[in-house]
C-alpha cells in the first residue's frame, strides 16, 4: 500500500493491522467511562458514544493519511471531565452550548496547529517538566489498568486500597488475569516474539474465559455484540447531537450572555483555555510517545508535530458537529507501537474499529478492560524511564516537574498537571530570581489559565 510506505517504514501490512487492533483493544474502556459522564446531565448517553465513534474515526483517518502517524485519536477522560464537570455543571452551560463553546475553541486550536504556533507554544515547556509529563502519564496509564482489573480502588474515605483477593469472585479472575499477562509479555520480549502486547491480549481473553469457567463465576460474560442496537440510538443522535452546536447551541449561547464586560470576558477566556488544555494534553502526549519510542530528531523536536496536532484539532472541531466533546490523542495509543505499529495504516485501522463500535453498544462491555489491563500496566513502564531526566538538582525545574506529575496521578487529568506546573514553574522560578528560567510565552499561557482558575 503506497500511501502508508509500509516498505519504507519497514513494516509490512499484517504488522500494522495487529498494531491498529492493539490500540483500539486498549482504549476501547474509553467508549463506556467517556459517554457514562453525560448520565443525568439531559442528554442520552448514545448521543455522545455515537458521535464520539464517528469523530474517532474521522481523526484516527486524518492522523493516518495526513500525518502519517501510528498514534489514534480518541476520547480523554481529562477533557471530558472538564465538558461535563466544568463547562455544564460548575458554569451551567447546556450540552448544546458546551458543543458551541468547543467547536469556537475546535476553530482557535486548528489555528494554532496549521500555523505553528502551537507547537511554539508546546516548546515552552522545559526539558524536565516535558520529562514529568511523560512519567506523570506512564504511571497514570497504570493505575487505570490497575483499577480495570480491580486490584486498586477508592474505599468510602476516599483512600487507595488493594482489592481483597481472599474470595474466588470475579475480582480475583481479573487480578490473575492482570498478572498472567504481565508474565507473558515478558516471556514474549525474552523470547522474541514479534507483537507481545497483541499476544498477551489473546493470551489474557483464554485466562480470562478459562478461569471463569473453572472458579463457577456466574457474571464473568460479557455482553454479545448487538447490531439492532443501532437503529433505535440513531434518532436521538440526530435529534440531540447532529448540528444541533450550530443550530441551538450558538443561538442560545449568546442569547444567554450577559451584557456586562465579565461575562463576555469569562466567555471569552473559557473558549482560549478549552483550546488551550486540548493543545497542551494532545502536544504533550505525542511528545511523550515520540520520546519514548525514538522519534525525536537530534534537536529533540517532532517532525511530525503539525500534521498531529492538525489532525486532532480538526477531528475536535468536526466532532462538535456530531455531538462529540473534545478529542486529544490517546496516551493508550503508544500501545500500537510498543506492538510494532510503524505506519498511518495502524491509525487508520484503529479508526476503523471505531467506526463498526458504532453500530454496537459500547464495546467495553464485551471486550473486558481487564484483558487490556496487562498492556497498560507494560505502556507505562515504557514511559517512567523518563523521570530519571528530570534535573532534581534545580529547584525551578524539578518542583514543577513533580507538580505535574502527581496533578496528572491525582486528578486523573494530563491538562490539570500541566497547566498549573506551568504556573508552578513561573512562580517559583521567579521567587529564586531566575528570570531567564522563564520564557514569554510561559506567561501568556499561565496568565489564560491563571483566570479561569483564580478568576472566572
Amino acid at each position: 500500500m503506497a500511501v502508508f510506505n509500509l516498505e519504507g517504514s519497514n513494516t509490512n501490512f499484517i504488522s500494522e493491522i495487529l498494531a491498529g487492533t492493539t490500540s483500539f483493544v486498549t482504549m476501547s474502556y474509553l467508549l463506556v467511562e467517556c459517554p457514562s459522564m453525560f448520565e443525568h446531565k439531559n442528554v442520552a448517553v448514545s448521543t455522545v458514544y455515537f458521535g464520539m465513534c464517528i469523530a474517532c474515526f474521522i481523526g484516527c483517518l486524518l492522523m493516518g493519511l495526513w500525518a502519517k502517524q501510528p498514534f489514534a485519536v480518541g476520547p480523554s477522560l481529562g477533557l471530558t471531565a472538564f465538558f461535563t464537570a466544568g463547562l455544564m455543571t460548575d458554569m451551567k452551560y447546556s450540552f448544546h452550548e458546551a458543543l458551541a463553546i468547543t467547536f469556537f475553541a475546535g476553530i482557535i486550536l486548528v489555528a494554532l496547529s496549521l500555523t505553528g504556533i502551537g507547537n511554539g507554544m508546546l516548546n515552552c515547556l522545559s526539558g524536565s517538566m516535558r520529562n514529568g509529563v511523560s512519567a506523570g502519564v506512564g504511571i497514570y496509564i497504570t493505575m487505570i489498568g490497575m483499577m480495570n482489573a480491580g486490584f486498586i480502588s477508592r474505599n468510602s474515605d476516599g483512600i487507595w486500597q488493594v482489592a481483597d483477593l481472599s474470595q474466588r469472585g470475579q475480582t480475583f479472575l481479573t487480578v490473575i488475569v492482570m498478572f498472567g499477562g504481565l508474565v507473558f509479555i515478558g516471556i514474549f520480549k525474552k523470547i522474541g516474539m514479534p507483537f507481545p502486547p497483541f499476544l498477551a491480549i489473546l493470551v489474557s481473553t483464554a485466562i480470562y474465559y478459562a478461569g471463569g469457567r473453572y472458579l463457577g463465576i456466574n457474571n464473568y460474560l460479557p455482553e454479545k455484540p448487538r447490531l439492532s442496537w443501532f437503529a433505535p440510538n440513531i434518532k436521538p443522535w440526530y435529534d440531540e447531537g447532529f448540528f444541533r452546536n450550530m443550530t441551538i447551541g450558538i443561538g442560545d449561547l449568546f442569547r444567554g450572555l450577559n451584557p456586562d464586560l465579565k461575562s463576555a470576558l469569562a466567555l471569552v477566556v473559557t473558549i482560549l483555555v478549552c483550546s488551550l488544555f486540548n493543545l497542551t494534553e494532545s502536544g504533550s502526549v505525542v511528545y511523550a510517545i515520540a520520546k519514548n519510542h525514538g522519534k525525536l530528531d537530534d534537536n529533540g523536536s517532532f517532525g511530525a508535530m503539525k500534521s498531529s496536532l492538525g489532525s486532532c484539532a480538526s477531528a475536535s472541531l468536526l466532532g462538535t458537529l456530531i455531538g462529540c466533546p473534545m478529542l486529544s490523542v490517546a496516551p493508550e495509543s503508544t500501545a500500537a507501537i510498543c506492538a510494532q505499529g510503524k505506519s498511518g495504516l495502524t491509525a487508520v485501522t484503529t479508526g476503523v474499529l471505531f467506526l463498526l463500535a458504532a453500530f454496537f453498544p459500547p464495546v467495553a462491555s464485551y471486550i473486558p478492560p481487564a484483558i487490556t489491563s496487562c498492556v497498560m500496566i507494560y505502556i507505562g513502564f515504557t514511559m517512567l524511564g523518563s523521570i530519571k531526566e528530570i534535573d532534581c538538582g534545580d529547584v525551578g525545574e524539578g518542583i514543577p516537574a513533580l507538580f505535574i506529575i502527581i496533578l496528572i496521578i491525582l486528578t486523573s487529568s494530563v491538562i490539570e498537571g500541566i497547566a498549573l506546573g506551568i504556573i508552578i514553574h513561573i512562580a517559583v522560578n521567579l521567587c529564586a530570581l531566575k528570570f531567564k528560567a522563564v520564557k514569554p510565552m510561559e506567561f501568556i499561557i499561565a496568565f489564560i489559565f491563571g483566570l479561569y482558575y483564580f478568576i472566572i
